[in-house]
């Protein structure tokens, strides 16, 4: 985790469809992969990994302990794209020009996760294509 400290986690009955529950370090895994990806340090705490001068995954905690994502996207109508998936995705905020998402990562498999990282990696740096 690179010297920080962890939260403390919440037992986790459910995994994601590959048979395993996504954390952190597969986040790390997959966003150090993208060009220019570099760990951070959020304000107020916690892990990022940031592109360029701003974080595009950012681990949150739920109120039971659970690793939350925190993901950006070009796409303003992705509380409505998301809404039959609550359970996964439980925040949404909408913004001029992105949305910022909050996804419990349990509930994410390593596909999924790698596309909204490289959604996020192209909104934070600015890259529409």
């Amino acid at each position: 985790m690179h010297g920080r400290s962890r939260h403390p986690r919440a037992f986790l009955s459910r995994v994601g469809q590959s048979g395993r529950v996504a954390t952190w370090q597969d986040v790390e895994e997959i966003a150090l992969a993208l060009d220019g990806a570099r760990p951070g340090n959020a304000d107020h705490g916690g892990p990022t990994v940031d592109v360029g001068r701003h974080p595009f995954a950012r681990l949150r905690w739920d109120d039971e302990g659970r690793e939350l994502l925190q993901f950006w996207s070009f796409d303003l109508d992705s509380e409505a794209a998301l809404a039959d998936r609550s359970e996964t995705f439980v925040r949404v905020d909408t913004f001029a020009v992105k949305a910022s998402i909050w996804a419990r990562l349990d509930l994410l498999d390593r596909t999924e996760l790698g596309e909204v990282l490289t959604e996020s990696w192209r909104a934070r740096r600015g890259v529409r294509g």
